[in-house]
């Protein structure tokens, strides 16, 4: 027989926090006894879920996905069915989610994390990991995809990928899969000192950033490999197991997490290491020029604005600033407490915001702030098109209009290099736009390539 395995609402995090603390005895400053040590035990599924863990199944995912089966199971008396739905499944499109202890528990003498497996089909279990307390905040998460699973049961090893790190860890194992409806069982989850998994090879990716001083970016790549048996496993992991050390401080700094900020001019080497390996590959920031000041802060009166992207305003929705059929890099970046958006490698950029179509017939001026290092002589220029979908608000529907324009030095407005250029364009001049009750998209291209953005909406004069 199968029981569905409950999924229980997630607390706040900071009322989780309080729990855990108040379980394991660490909230009384006074115990003479010192807090009490953590539970290291080592099974998330045995026959049933372990003392202490609930299954909490990821957003929109299928939430009965999960069940305790009776009349499967690798040995014992129960596995864990997984019924993965189809895609169009309107009770979820996928399945997955997290086992997580209500205590922390300390994994620290574990070197991995075992299970045994089998599906209805061959198949392949998109990820399966550990370190997810579904919090959406979990320092630890590592995980493998693609694991080839098979009509008779095999056992799958996730070595972990630095175990001092999981000393107090709710976040014991997580799975995800979907694409194609099918069932397949887990059985005897549990954490273990597995021999022979050998040394830990850690890497992360080797990259060269341009960055601007005040600009963030994240280490990227982080996996840690392991050869086992002429096998090789190969673990993503956060880099919060992670070591960084940036050989120039001064030029940029490189947080526990991974987040890399440019502090000053010049270049930088961001090295890791897990625990004491070094980890193969490096990335060198270079600082590039930039606006060392935010955007002139708009005065028209916000009753007369329309405004995309801008702090001074309240900001009307868009999808995407960004859209996947461009051909462009976006940061959103701060330059002197203010947003802006950093456009790098630009051909084309699409910024859509179709969901909700705004109407700006009763403007009269689109506005953006725009700084660029590129040359803005001609025949360097910058465009801005603006569509509207029609009164059917659908792409091709056969009543869309459209316009474009182009900006340099010499036009008026200017755009300069090198000093934030004020582009106020009378929507008149957008002279094929002669509907402007659904607009859905605005696009920017052209050379200059490396373009920061600001302060974009539409006014009446």
């Amino acid at each position: 027989m199968t029981s569905p395995i409950p999924s229980r609402k997630i607390l706040p995090l900071f009322l989780t926090g309080l729990l855990a603390v108040g379980a394991s005895g660490c909230d009384r400053d006074d115990d003479p006894l010192g807090p009490a040590p953590l539970p290291d035990d080592a099974v998330v599924f045995d026959d049933n879920l372990g003392e202490g863990i609930d299954f909490q199944a990821f957003g929109g995912s299928k939430t009965d996905a999960l069940q305790r089966d009776t009349n499967v199971s690798y040995d014992g008396e129960a596995s864990l069915r997984i019924s993965v739905p189809a895609p169009e499944d309107p009770s979820g499109s996928y399945a997955g989610g997290a086992f997580v202890a209500d205590v922390p528990r300390n994994l620290s003498e574990y070197n991995a994390i075992t299970f045994w497996a089998r599906a209805d089909r061959e198949a392949t279990l998109n990820v399966a990991g550990i370190g997810n307390d579904n919090t959406g905040t979990s320092l630890f998460p590592a995980e493998t995809q693609n694991l080839a699973l098979t009509t008779d049961w095999q056992q799958y090893v996730i070595p972990l990928p630095l175990p001092a790190a999981l000393s107090s860890e709710r976040g014991l194992f997580h799975f995800a899969e979907g694409g194609e409806a099918y069932t397949f069982w887990m059985d005897n989850i549990r954490f273990e000192t597995v021999p022979g998994l050998g040394v830990a090879m850690p890497a992360i990716a080797t990259e060269t950033l341009s960055l601007v001083v005040g600009a963030t970016a994240s280490v990227a790549g982080t996996v840690v490999t392991w050869n086992v048996g002429g096998d090789q496993i190969v673990v993503t992991a956060a880099p919060s197991y992670f070591t960084f050390t940036s050989s120039d401080p001064a030029v940029a700094t490189v947080s526990d997490r991974g987040e890399i900020e440019v502090i000053g001019e010049g270049t930088a080497t961001i090295t890791a290491a897990l625990g004491d390996v070094d980890a193969a590959g490096a990335i060198t920031v270079t600082t590039t020029q930039g606006p060392t000041e935010p955007a002139p802060t708009p005065t028209h009166d916000a009753a007369d604005v329309v405004s995309l992207f801008s702090n001074a305003y309240q900001n009307v929705t868009v999808d995407t600033w960004s859209a996947p059929w461009d051909n462009a890099d976006l940061e959103d970046i701060q330059i002197g407490g203010s947003d802006v958006k950093r456009y790098t490698n630009l051909a084309f950029a699409g910024i859509e915001f179709t969901s909700q179509p705004i109407d700006v017939s009763g403007m009269t001026h689109f506005h953006m702030h725009v700084w660029t290092p590129d040359e803005t002589d001609p025949p360097n220029r910058f465009g801005i098109k603006l569509v509207d979908f029609g009164a059917d608000g659908q792409f091709g529907g056969g009543d869309d209009v459209e316009d474009e324009l182009f900006f340099d030095s010499s036009t008026t407005p200017a755009l300069q290099s090198g000093t934030w250029s004020s582009l106020e364009i009378p929507l008149a001049d957008f002279a094929g736009l002669v509907t402007r009750e659904n607009l859905a998209q605005l696009i920017i291209s052209g050379d200059p390539n490396t373009v920061y953005i600001d302060n974009v909406y539409f006014f009446r004069r």
